[in-house]
Parts: C-alpha cells; sequence; structure tokens
C-alpha cells in the first residue's frame, strides 16, 4: 500500500486527482493560492466531496495542515479514493487536500508567512497569548547560524531547560505557540492566515447544514515510531467523548484547558472547527510517530534557520529540505504501509460510527 506515498506536492495532488476521476462519483473545488510552488506550479487547497450535497452527516478527512506532514494524509486521501466505501443516504465525504499548500510544496511546515496554522485558530481581536518561556529560548530555537555543531547545541540547551521546569511547562515553552517572533519556530500570526480564512469559508459553505460533522485531520512527527494516535479534546460529560471510545477504542483525550494559563496547545485547526459549527462537531488529529522528538524538533530549526537565513537552493539546502521531508515522512515501506493500514482501520471506524448515531433522539445534542 505504500505505492500511494509522493514526495512532491504537485505529484501527491496528480495522483488524488487522477483517482478521483477515474473513480467518477466526486466533486472537486479548486480553491487556488495567491503564491506558486519551488518550480513555479499552481498551488491550491482542493476540496473533494461524494455522497448527497445535504448530507445530514459529514465525515472530513484534512492533509497538510502542517505542510512537509501532508504526505501521508495525502496517500490515505487517494487510497480512501480507490477503496470507494459505500456510504449511506445520509452520509456524505469530504476530502481538503493540502491545507497549507504552501508549506505541502515547498517543504515547510509553516505557511508562507512562517504561521504555523494550528495556533492561528485564535480570536485575533482579543488581547494575543503571551509565551513568556519562549521569549528566551528563540535565540537557541531560531538560530543565526547553523554549523554541524548546532544540533548539539540546541539539544544540550533544551536538555538544561527541562530540568529547570516541568513536563507541562517545558511543552508550553517549546511547543505551545508564539505570537511574539514572526520568523521564530510555532508563530502563530497576529491575523487570520489565507488558509484559515479558507477552511473556514469551506466550512460554512459546504456543512452549515449538517448535523453531525466528524473531522480527522491527519498529521506526522509526534509519538512512537508508525503508530497512529487518535487524539480529542474533551472533557468527562461531553457526548462524544464516550460516543468515540464506542467507534475507536482507547485513544488519546485531553481535557478542555480552565484558563489560557492551562493551555499548552492553542489555536488548533479543529478547535477552529467547533467554533464555526457548534454543538454539531466530533474533531479528531490522526497522528502518526516518525522520528525520536529531537530529531523531528531538531529538522524544524535547521529548515527555519535555511528559510531565514541560508540558502534553499544550495546543495547544502537542499539537503536541509531532505531531512525535513525524512523527519515527517520516512522512505521506509514497513512505515508507509503500517499508516496506510491505520489509517484504513481509523476511517472505517469513522464512518460506521457516524452511521450509528440517532440524531433524531438527541444523541448527540
Amino acid at each position: 500500500m505504500h505505492r500511494y506515498f509522493r514526495d512532491t506536492y504537485a505529484d501527491a495532488r496528480n495522483l488524488l486527482l487522477d483517482r478521483i476521476a477515474a473513480a467518477g462519483d466526486w466533486t472537486h473545488e479548486v480553491v487556488p493560492h495567491p503564491l506558486t510552488g519551488p518550480a513555479g506550479e499552481a498551488l491550491s487547497c482542493d476540496i473533494l466531496w461524494r455522497g448527497p450535497t445535504d448530507a445530514a452527516r459529514v465525515l472530513t478527512i484534512c492533509s497538510g495542515v502542517h505542510g512537509v506532514e501532508g504526505f501521508s494524509g495525502s496517500a490515505l486521501q487517494s487510497r480512501f479514493v480507490d477503496l470507494a466505501p459505500p456510504l449511506a443516504p445520509d452520509i456524505a465525504v469530504m476530502l481538503v487536500h493540502g491545507v497549507n499548500p504552501y508549506g505541502f510544496a515547498h517543504l515547510r511546515r509553516v505557511n508562507e508567512d512562517n504561521i504555523d496554522l494550528n495556533r492561528n485558530f485564535i480570536d485575533f481581536a482579543c488581547r494575543l497569548p503571551a509565551n513568556t518561556g519562549y521569549r528566551a529560548l528563540d535565540a537557541v530555537l531560531n538560530p543565526t547560524d547553523w554549523t554541524p555543531d548546532s544540533a548539539t547545541d540546541v539539544a544540550h540547551a533544551l536538555g538544561k531547560l527541562r530540568e529547570t521546569m516541568s513536563y507541562l511547562d517545558f511543552m508550553k515553552t517549546v511547543s505551545g505557540g508564539q505570537y511574539e517572533f514572526p520568523r521564530g519556530i510555532q508563530f502563530g500570526g497576529t491575523a487570520p492566515a489565507w488558509s484559515r480564512s479558507v477552511i473556514e469559508r469551506v466550512w460554512r459553505d459546504r456543512l452549515g447544514d449538517a448535523r453531525i460533522v466528524v473531522q480527522i485531520d491527519v498529521h506526522t512527527g509526534l509519538g512512537p515510531r508508525g503508530h497512529g494516535i487518535l487524539m480529542m479534546a474533551a472533557d468527562d460529560g461531553e457526548p462524544h467523548k464516550a460516543i468515540t471510545a464506542d467507534w475507536f477504542g482507547p485513544m488519546l483525550v485531553t481535557g478542555r484547558p480552565a484558563s489560557g494559563e492551562d493551555t499548552v496547545l492553542g489555536g488548533y485547526m479543529n478547535a477552529g472547527l467547533e467554533q464555526v459549527l457548534p454543538g454539531r462537531t466530533i474533531p479528531m488529529t490522526l497522528e502518526f510517530g516518525t522520528e525520536p522528538p529531537e530529531t523531528v524538533l531538531t529538522a524544524m530549526i535547521e529548515d527555519n534557520w535555511l528559510v531565514h537565513h541560508g540558502d534553499p537552493a544550495s546543495d547544502a539546502g537542499r539537503a536541509v529540505k531532505q531531512r525535513l521531508l525524512r523527519a515527517f515522512s520516512p522512505d521506509d515501506p514497513a512505515w508507509r504501509d503500517a499508516v496506510m493500514a491505520r489509517g484504513e482501520q481509523v476511517f472505517a471506524q469513522a464512518l460506521a460510527g457516524i452511521a450509528t448515531l440517532d440524531l433524531e433522539q438527541g444523541q448527540f445534542a
């Protein structure tokens, strides 16, 4: 099944559109991105729909929120099209390919403005979240020079930091998002990004009449290698916590933060869906582990240095890009087959589960 994987945005997109054309029962909306890919190719967010346009139940599968992480989600979307699972009369499926097409094409985890989209879905009319811990760490995570010793130096600095704070505070500092350093990592932006505006419009236009939406957003880079972990935010009293436990079995469920200070990771696209369609959504992340955390983080830092201070067109720059690509999409048939098998399982469970919801009796309310 690893034959569905590609190593460029253009090839991944073309494969999916070829499968869509062969299937013949999907509609396709192209949302052009204002910029181009590294070879001048057109970029777009592609919306694929199968089933009735007024379906009460919709499963959405998203790829490429974190750009370079999009290759697994794209492969799974192409496989899903080929499998052509039967749909009940009131069920539709929406595939969103390349939520962040710029990062997907340019092999960046962030978008054209260095924004991490999963830190961008916040209310920018309010005071921006402050990550005070990151301020002292920006020089480490966003170096102006990169040498053969830099990876070791970064690892040492982070190790020393880890000894001085709790795991929660460490995660908030390094990965919780920051809104002060536009060239730093995990930058959440200062306004809604192009991709956010597009996907929010798609949600309103396509899903506004749906009574229940199950969203699976595919990511890579976190967790045990080759394992696909389903993650969701929910408190004990929320109905979708128990409902999804019946559908999928064990999954990682984190409680809602009681305050901004309790938030480890803010601005997720899944939270954005809940805000646009309140009370009608079950948003989840399907995350596939790749390499050890220090390898993944180093690849992100090195790429950030390359874009802001190096030469991406040089041989050294291309090597950096390949390391980033392999940190999020390993060239390993066994890993890729594991991704495909797990994704196929989760999508089948989601379709079976959404069909069982008794919407008339208010099972999900």
